[in-house]
């Protein structure tokens, strides 16, 4: 098991990760032998469900912010768009220096971290 997927297990409630993790491994058993594009197909398939309910969770976390607390709004748009710049620079360099299939695996496990993350602020935002 990766570092990076061992510490995403231990941020994420376990059914969130579990959740993803069961559609990776049904993508991954339905495929037969498992190679690079694979790999590739399945974590993009399910880095595209982490995407959606990130976006959703984080539309969420942004109206209840801007409607109670309008500066933790613009605070929270900052840090998005900083998480994004680094998720894909720390993909691209474990892409870089791990090999091809980090550059669809790691977007996912942060992508399903960032869900995790946004969600434990919308459940503590005031």
């Amino acid at each position: 098991m990766s570092m990076l997927r061992y510490l995403v297990m231990a941020l994420l409630p376990l059914t969130a990760w579990a959740d993803y993790d069961a559609q990776y491994q049904a993508c991954l058993n339905a495929n037969g032998a498992i190679n690079n594009s694979i790999v590739a197909g399945c974590a993009e398939g399910v880095s595209a469900v982490a995407k959606r309910d990130m976006n959703r969770i984080y539309q969420q976390l942004f109206l209840k912010l801007q409607a109670n607390d309008p500066q933790s709004a613009e605070q929270l748009e900052t840090a998005q768009k900083a998480w994004l710049i680094y998720r894909n620079g720390q993909c691209a360099l474990q892409g870089k220096h791990i090999g091809s299939p980090m550059y669809y695996t790691c977007p996912m496990e942060l992508n399903i971290q960032r869900v995790s993350e946004l969600q434990f602020l919308l459940e503590h935002a005031g």
